[in-house]
């Protein structure tokens, strides 16, 4: 009697596992709709630096002066 009221007492006093946080809930092994979010911010600064830079390569070439084709025809080539 006493060895099964330790067992039953054992089992009533362990803990149950416990979901603390989402790494906990969704790994990258399981659920893969967990990995999305930060897929997002990793490549959110690469996008930003992308369109900056093709928004000022843009601008550089609205700006530079077509060179006159005159200029480019009198050349001397001796």
């Amino acid at each position: 009697m006493t060895r099964a009221l330790v067992v039953v007492l054992a089992l009533v006093a362990s803990p149950l596992p416990a979901w603390a946080c989402t790494w906990c809930v969704s790994s990258a092994f399981g659920d893969r709709t967990f990995n999305w979010p930060y897929l997002g911010l990793i490549l959110a600064p690469f996008f930003v630096v992308g369109i900056i830079g093709g928004v000022l390569a843009w601008c550089a070439r609205r700006a530079r002066p077509a060179a006159p084709a005159s200029s480019l025809l009198n050349k001397e080539t001796t």
